[in-house]
């Protein structure tokens, strides 16, 4: 079989593994649905508000969220196109993991194939394949990104070889115009690639907020590359990069800040930003920080093959291989400033660490990376077949442990929050479907001037079709900037008070609820699944309900609530008061 057959066949082989990998998991999680509530405004009422009339950036992914509304213009669901997104997404990621190593070798190689097999491999890339999130798409600008970036490094290198090959085999007056020529070509090369890079960039920084932390990632490593260079100042490739990605994410920055009046998106004002209510929640935020990134190094297995993946990283050289070293330098880069940040905010509740998916990629192209260069130790005539045989045990080994990995986290049983703070996939999956089964029970039930304070802000509000803020002050200004950090739990910090929720009358309190197995309600602070005054909302004139919700099954189908009394709510499947 030849090279090329080769590696196109392994490129397939992971593409299909990943397919068959995500569909294993084939869900849509709960923070999805916010999403789509948004996009469902912007389609059929040209606003990007959960609630009408009410604009409030409740969302960090602006790209996906408009690209789903687009599509529902079409007839298109989001719980379909937000699947098929995600794998097509991942599907690029693959593809662009291939061929940045292979830019980065200088050469077609089977080595290139060694990160698209990892990622398909992986649990936790192919559960954010699937999940209706951006992940995907933030990943696959990220990784595109830094594959215009590799480019641009490549072009100077082959710039300058021309040049002293021309030199040395005709010094005359024509080479030295062909060679003029050609350097001209390469730098018009590079500045392509640069403004593919930029481009990517503007995207993932619109599709996720950290896209600004990556592009000032990648601006670091390209001055790295001018200082080694000798270049103390940005030449006009680099000036022209930083306008392309100026001229893309500048306006829509501007539009964003002045459509919903603050520079950042409500959802940091909830999730980093506050006075914490009691000393030392910050230290317990960052300790959650530390174990999420713990949690990802066990998993993935990176935590053994972490000498490797150093080896790969470190083993460039920036005059003799530069797109090599431009590569490993970037990652590298990633690697230092993306870790700490993520500890610093506390990582995720959400298992299979999808906050820190453009890391995934970083670490597969530097096992690869790693590999190929101890391979490079051995003599000429066992390098072939010892490499071969390295790769081939470090796929298979780490694909036992993600089989092993996906059958764990999808464990019906497997119900409880990893370190008290970070979710399984199969509590995602059953918590969304109970929450879905809510909506789609209430929706025929409710009136448009109706309003509820739920917990979590996606499926139940979307497919109840109801106005709605949530008490962690996701789709709320007031609790997002008034409200102190209570909670040392990633996404979780802010939790309104009573008085607060109070203060927008709301006809319905859906986050002081019970899931049950029988019609009779437990007692109100004994089987509740979330905090609740009862007398507080007694005083006001609120009563408990209860309704049977069919296929609800973590707790049970029967479903206790909070009304107003004067709403004299009733709805099919009412069984209290």
């Amino acid at each position: 079989m030849t090279l090329a057959r080769a590696r196109w066949l392994l490129l397939g082989m992971a593409a299909a593994i990943l397919v068959g990998h995500t569909l294993v998991y084939g869900f849509v999680t709960d923070d999805a649905y916010i999403s789509f509530v948004f996009a469902r405004n912007f389609a059929e009422h040209g606003q990007l508000a959960f609630n009408l009339g009410q604009p409030v950036e409740g969302y960090t992914n602006f790209l996906w969220t408009v690209i789903l509304g687009a599509l529902m213009v079409l007839g298109i669901s989001p719980e379909a196109s937000s699947q098929v997104l995600g794998i097509a997404c991942a599907l690029g990621t693959l593809w662009f993991a291939f061929r940045v190593v292979e830019r980065a070798l200088g050469r077609p190689s089977l080595w290139a194939c060694v990160p698209p097999l990892l990622l398909a491999c992986s649990s936790g890339f192919a559960c954010w394949t699937s999940g209706g999130l951006e992940t995907q798409l933030f990943t696959v600008l990220v990784v595109a990104a830094l594959d215009g970036f590799v480019a641009a490094a490549a072009d100077p290198a082959r710039r300058a070889s021309s040049r002293a090959v021309t030199s040395v085999q005709a010094p005359s007056a024509e080479p030295t115009s062909r060679s003029s020529e050609t350097a001209n070509l390469f730098a018009v090369s590079e500045g392509r690639a640069l403004r593919r890079m930029a481009v990517c960039l503007a995207l993932a920084a619109m599709t996720r907020p950290e896209g600004v932390l990556i592009a000032a990632v990648l601006g670091a490593a390209r001055y790295l590359q001018l200082v080694l260079a000798r270049r103390w100042l940005p030449g006009r490739a680099e000036l022209v990069c930083a306008a392309w990605f100026l001229a893309l994410w500048g306006p829509w920055f501007a539009w964003r800040w002045h459509y919903y009046g603050y520079p950042f998106p409500n959802t940091y004002y909830v999730k980093a930003s506050g006075p914490w209510q009691i000393e030392g929640m910050a230290a317990e935020m960052h300790a959650h920080g530390l174990y999420y990134i713990w949690a990802w190094l066990w998993q993935t297995k990176l935590v053994v093959a972490l000498p490797v993946a150093l080896v790969g990283l470190a083993a460039a050289r920036p005059r003799k291989v530069p797109a090599r070293f431009a590569l490993t330098s970037a990652c590298a880069l990633m690697l230092l400033v993306y870790v700490p940040y993520a500890i610093s905010v506390g990582g995720d509740f959400m298992g299979l660490h999808r906050f820190i998916m453009p890391l995934f990629v970083v670490a597969a192209i530097a096992v690869a990376l790693g590999l190929e260069w101890l391979s490079g130790l051995l003599p000429n005539t066992n390098r072939v077949m010892a490499g071969a045989v390295a790769a081939t045990l470090v796929v298979l080994g780490f694909a036992v442990t993600q089989i092993l990995l996906t059958r764990a986290s999808l464990r019906p049983d497997n119900l409880a929050a990893d370190h008290g703070v970070i979710d399984t996939p199969a509590f995602l999956i059953l918590y969304t479907e109970d929450r879905a089964a809510i909506g789609r029970a209430m929706a025929p039930c409710f009136h448009e001037d109706d309003f509820s304070i739920v917990g979590g802000a996606g499926a139940q509000p979307y497919f109840g079709h109801m106005r709605a803020i949530d008490v962690f002050g996701l789709v709320s200004e007031k609790i997002a900037h008034d409200e102190p950090r209570i909670r040392a739990r990633a996404g979780h910090t802010k939790f309104a008070s009573p008085q607060v929720l109070a203060s927008y009358d709301p006809t319905f309190v859906f986050s002081c609820y019970a899931l049950h197995g029988k019609p009779e309600a437990p007692p109100m602070g004994n089987s509740w699944q979330s905090p609740c005054d009862a007398g507080f909302w007694s005083r006001l004139g609120y009563e408990e309900l209860t309704m049977r919700i069919p296929g609800a099954r973590q707790f049970g189908e029967y479903y206790t609530f909070w009304a107003k009394k004067s709403r004299a709510f009733t709805c099919p499947g009412l069984v209290r008061p």
